[in-house]
């Protein structure tokens, strides 16, 4: 364990990374964290402040300031505003006197040059001179390096009480079968149920147990982005999310000392997972978006079944990291105008990004599994924020109605209930109307594809959906989903079946008609409205959830083409 904690932290930078994971190491610790990074005015040279005492020692005041990796010369005063030597001349000569807290100014104070890596031989010299000649009796030094933070996780965070010898089995498991992420991610999930799967009474246990699941994220993502495969960091991202958001709902409201700092360590777990998000869609996707065929090709298939399935979970993937980038421009300072600006500007790359992955892979027009609706519904949530895409999500619409017809007409790969990988690969082995009405009994793909045109007025693709429903789709039972009172409790760890369906969707009706109908089966329950990531603002982890556990995402998003003007 120590050799993987020592790897992951080496690995970190130390700007939202290093000096993310440490307020929640110092708290668990027991000290008191007062300053964080990013909080506040500038700090001259400090990136974290806690009070409290270390293992029994005099309380002190801990002032640390944060470097990734090894620490050598070209860190330590090479004449960068970055340096080391100068955050700590600062530390001493303007926050000591100017910006320590009141309270804290009678205390003993420990400055704590922090890295995550090894001292190098090179600088050891320097940094023990300055040391000797700035310590008096108010201040002293210390080395916070790789090993010895490592064994304050393992001994704060991951003790042995709490994580026995299966969890760190579990983890190097995960760890060693990254080629393979399936495998990787299933014993990450064994993980993350391990260390909440306990009796968690109180609050400060519960603030535990998230910041472990912070911790074993981080450490897996860490060894994903060295070893440049990052599929089993962002499974297991979306799942910690999920299992995290579960896991604090009691303390969401709720004034105590541990409900806050289960707040902050949430808030955590939601960046990292949209940082790993990001790295994802950044790295392995959106590069290769403008290109021929260039993402259907990186498949390596075996058959076409492996490109169709891979690229509307791409779709998905990218589609759900825009939605998350709105949540965020949402809740950004708007008068930093540069900032939101830019946020922007990133919001409508993605959504570029989203029309090239469609136009340069045309095999997502062509959805072989019905329950591929989830993921057009992701891609077209998304692209709809923008009025300006109305005519591209028009095109888009009206071309895969027109190819799922023409699929249906020639006994070709249309979408059907198949879930089996080896039933996908056969099918269709009969070019018959009755296997045809066998394996698409009921759809909850052309009910939506019928609302998206219905919402923004698109009379002709609206038309065709008709049509299909009238000439090849009669025997075909078309469905929409509704959250019930089970939803909130079951949704985020999937933990049996939920929600109601509304069958024998009428579409054969105006589109007005069509919409009053399945939008006053939304106004007839309020457990949509109950859910918890509704309630606080998280609506994009309903999505999150919708698209881990293959669940459909409820209509009430769409609901008075709310989608359309970015009012999610």
């Amino acid at each position: 364990m120590q050799l993987i904690l020592r790897e992951y932290l080496a690995s970190l930078n130390e700007r939202n990374e290093l000096d993310a994971l440490l307020p929640d190491l110092l708290s668990q610790m027991g000290l008191e964290v007062f300053s964080k990074p990013g909080i506040g005015s500038r700090q001259y040279g400090v990136d974290i402040a806690a009070y409290g005492s270390i293992d029994g020692e005099v309380s002190k005041v801990y002032l640390f300031s944060v470097k990734g990796g090894d620490l050598g010369r070209k860190d330590w005063n090479s004449g960068s505003v970055q340096d080391l030597q100068p955050s700590l001349d600062e530390i001493i000569t303007v926050y000591i006197p100017t910006h320590l807290p009141s309270e804290y100014k009678n205390f003993p104070i420990e400055i704590c040059i922090c890295f995550g890596g090894d001292l190098n031989e090179n600088v050891r010299l320097n940094v023990t001179q300055y040391e000797e000649r700035n310590s008096t009796d108010l201040i002293s030094f210390s080395e916070w390096g790789g090993e010895k933070v490592a064994l304050y996780i393992e001994k704060y965070l991951l003790k042995e009480e709490l994580v026995p010898k299966k969890f760190r089995r579990l983890l190097g498991k995960s760890l060693a079968l990254l080629d393979e992420p399936d495998v990787s991610h299933k014993n990450f999930l064994k993980l993350i149920q391990m260390l909440i799967d306990v009796d968690i009474q109180k609050g400060s246990e519960v603030v535990k147990a998230i910041r472990q699941l912070n911790i074993v994220l981080w450490i897996l993502f860490s060894w994903c982005r060295e070893s440049g495969n990052l599929e089993s960091a962002y499974l297991a991202s979306e799942l910690t999310l999920l299992y995290a958001w579960d896991l604090s709902k009691p303390y969401l409201e709720k004034k105590s000392k541990a409900a806050n700092a289960i707040r902050k360590t949430l808030n955590a777990i939601q960046c990292l997972n949209y940082q790993i998000s990001m790295s994802y869609v950044d790295t392995k996707i959106v590069p290769h978006t403008n290109k021929l065929y260039a993402l259907s090709n990186a498949v390596a298939p075996s058959c076409n079944v492996d490109v169709n399935l891979k690229m509307f979970d791409i779709l998905g993937r990218l589609s759900l990291t825009g939605l998350w980038a709105s949540w965020f421009i949402q809740h950004l300072p708007q008068e930093d105008v540069e900032l939101c600006q830019k946020a922007r500007h990133e919001l409508r790359q993605y959504q570029d990004a989203v029309k090239q992955l469609i136009n340069n892979n045309p095999i997502l027009l062509t959805p072989y599994k019905d329950d591929q609706a989830i993921d057009i519904t992701i891609a077209f949530c998304f692209l709809a924020l923008s009025q300006e895409n109305d005519k591209y999500i028009h095109d888009w619409l009206l071309t895969l109605v027109e190819r799922i017809g023409f699929n249906f007409r020639t006994h070709s790969h249309y979408p059907c209930n198949l879930n089996s990988y080896h039933e996908l690969i056969e099918y269709p082995i009969e070019k018959t109307a009755q296997y045809r009405e066998e394996i698409t009994a009921g759809s909850i793909l052309y009910p939506y594809l019928a609302m998206f045109s219905a919402l923004l007025g698109f009379d002709d693709v609206y038309g065709k959906v008709q049509e299909l429903k009238t000439e090849l789709l009669s025997h075909c039972n078309f469905q929409i989903w509704y959250p019930d009172e089970m939803t909130e409790s079951d949704l985020y760890l999937n933990k049996s079946n939920h929600g109601a369906t509304l069958s024998d969707v009428c579409i054969d009706k105006g589109k007005e008609e069509f919409l009053e109908q399945l939008f006053t089966e939304c106004d007839e329950s309020n457990s949509f409205d109950e859910l918890t990531a509704n309630k606080f603002g998280r609506w994009p982890l309903v999505f999150v959830a919708c698209r881990h556990y293959r669940v459909p995402v409820p209509i009430h998003f769409l609901k008075d083409a709310g989608v359309a003007s970015g009012e999610l």
